[in-house]
């Protein structure tokens, strides 16, 4: 990771070192079914990456995980060298949870592709990663945080979302495909988003979404997302924006793992059939070389 440019994105970094994971991986050969011990070793080594990234973007030396932290706590310990209050490290944990897995979305469908062609874990992982890096997936969360510091301001808001509206903008945060009337990931969220908010003592990133929401519900009548509350959550928790993605990554790697051994345990190649369809027949012609 020390060779890695130091302007990378946090989700490129993290896409390549899982990929050097692989190198490193004993006994995994074309055809071999993913593992747990596999799993395992991504789900430990994941956040442990993701933080010594972070510290390393800083020109700060990384700190080693501690074998008497769960996840949660471990990752606070490793990006900020102390541990936070139980409340906010709940709060983190609620939402790793929340993340971890969600339907068939689109990295989970990645991973179960390439797990088909009897690829491995670590190679199905760096794919799900490149996945989950588009805003239009994983990057959501990013983009909620940007577009509150664009508002600024709750008395901002309305005025704000009508206008993005009439220009066509997609506004970050809101509405889902599976959750056409409201998502259920988002009051166990908000509720852990106040817990934070206590115990930081900081209400304006939350005063400022409240208005962002009410804006959209009387405009648009589009209810909030798990993006929503958590990009606040995160913001607060201290995360720079940039690593709200890889955290995404952190706690969906164990959906992943389990979309793959479910795969493997009884795989069929996954080749979608498509309609190809052309303006009519065209006539070939050969060209005489001059």
């Amino acid at each position: 990771m020390g060779r890695f440019p130091a302007s990378a994105h946090p989700m490129d970094a993290l896409r390549t070192a899982v990929s050097f994971l692989g190198l490193e991986a004993d006994g995994v050969r074309p055809g071999d079914p993913p593992t747990c011990e596999q799993a395992l070793e991504l789900q430990a080594r994941i956040p442990t990456i993701i933080a010594a990234g972070r510290r390393r973007a800083r020109g700060e030396q990384p700190v080693a995980p501690r074998d008497d932290l769960g996840i949660a706590a471990n990752f606070f310990w490793m990006c900020f060298g102390e541990l936070p209050d139980d409340e906010v490290v709940e709060a983190f944990d609620t939402s790793l949870i929340l993340y971890a897995e969600h339907s068939f979305n689109a990295s989970a469908f990645v991973t179960r592709v390439v797990l088909s062609t009897e690829s491995d874990l670590f190679g199905a992982t760096a794919a799900a990663i490149a996945a989950l890096k588009g805003p239009l997936h994983g990057g959501a969360n990013e983009a909620v945080v940007h577009m509150l510091e664009e508002i600024a301001q709750p008395e901002n808001a309305t005025d704000w979302v009508r206008r993005s509206l009439d220009e066509g903008r997609k506004i970050m945060g809101f509405g889902h495909r599976v959750y056409q009337h409201g998502d259920s990931r988002v009051p166990p969220m908000r509720r852990q988003l106040e817990r934070v908010v206590e115990a930081r003592g900081e209400r304006g990133w939350v005063e400022l979404a409240n208005a962002v929401e009410r804006a959209m519900d009387q405009a648009k009548g589009i209810f909030p997302n798990l993006d929503f509350p958590a990009g606040v959550a995160y913001r607060l928790m201290g995360f720079e924006t940039a690593l709200f993605t890889p955290i995404f990554v952190l706690a969906r790697t164990s959906g992943w793992s389990a979309y793959a051994l479910e795969q493997a345990a009884n795989n069929t190649l996954i080749r979608p059939v498509a309609a190809y369809a052309v303006p009519g027949s065209r006539e070939v012609r050969r060209i005489e070389e001059r």
